[in-house]
């Protein structure tokens, strides 16, 4: 992220766009990562039995860097500007590591605020009731768009 940033700054490119376009393909990708990878063939399952055991919420440095280095790459090529590219994995960095310590806060004992606790209910829906919806943990929008919101009773308005 660091270099990302470094190097449009030095080239007097800097621009925000690119760094909100990354953070909005970064919640895409954690909806994709976790409903089509995680729940398709990686070792998933460590976290759903032992949720709140730190070692299976945080993905590993060997996985991250070269995804990172993958998203550059196809950004670069979609862009055609390896500045912005790097503006853009700028932005997926930040909110991968927003997921990341917003996944951690969820799955500790520290109450939180209203907007935690909305979070922690619709993540520990996934865990508790039905691992088969709410593949978001940061934002629900992308559960939205692919039809993978837990169903709600319509006589007593609660989730299903």
């Amino acid at each position: 992220m660091a270099a990302g940033l470094a190097a449009a700054l030095f080239a007097g490119r800097f621009s925000l766009p690119p760094m909100i376009a990354g953070w909005l393909l970064w919640t895409a990708l954690e909806y994709l990562m976790h409903r089509f990878a995680f729940h398709g063939f990686a070792p998933h399952w460590e976290h759903h039995a032992e949720p709140g055991d730190p070692q299976f919420i945080v993905a590993p440095l060997l996985l991250s860097l070269p995804m990172a280095a993958a998203i550059w790459l196809l950004c670069w090529l979609a862009m055609g500007s390896p500045i912005e590219a790097g503006l853009a994995v700028a932005g997926v960095i930040a909110g991968y590591l927003a997921y990341e310590l917003v996944h951690l806060r969820i799955h500790s004992r520290a109450a939180g605020g209203p907007l935690l606790r909305a979070l922690r209910r619709y993540h520990y829906y996934h865990h508790f009731a039905d691992d088969r919806v709410c593949y978001g943990v940061t934002t629900p929008v992308w559960d939205a768009v692919f039809a993978s919101l837990p169903k709600r009773k319509a006589a007593a308005g609660k989730i299903a």
